[in-house]
């Protein structure tokens, strides 16, 4: 039922450590990179603030609500959608009646 206001695609990515090979030996380093963890995900998004906010000294962004189908995102992934970065700041499973449903605030930042 919730699935027909999934209109947007999002792209989330994940940080991982980054493995180089080093004399023919694969090696972690302490370099991380974000790398696609899901490359489409059906989504619905609605801002949560008004404004633009401030969430540390410098810092501006806004928040943004999504809702998808239940999936593994965790907090600090990236999400993009329509070329726009996000940044995850919590996410949560839920079931309404018989809609399972996540709902992950997301944040673009601003400068």
């Amino acid at each position: 039922m919730l699935e027909s206001f999934y209109t947007k695609t999002a792209r989330v990515d994940r940080l991982t450590t980054v493995t180089e090979v080093i004399d023919d030996v694969p090696t972690a380093t302490a370099k991380k990179n974000y790398t696609t963890h899901i490359a489409s995900l059906a989504c619905h998004v609605q801002p949560l603030d008004d404004t633009i906010t401030q969430d540390i000294p410098g810092g501006f962004g806004k928040n943004f609500l999504m809702f998808s189908a239940i999936a593994d995102i965790d907090e600090g992934d990236r999400v993009i959608i329509d070329s726009v970065e996000y940044r995850v700041m919590g996410t949560e499973a839920l079931s309404v009646g018989n809609n399972p449903h996540q709902e992950t605030i997301i944040r673009v930042f601003q400068s």
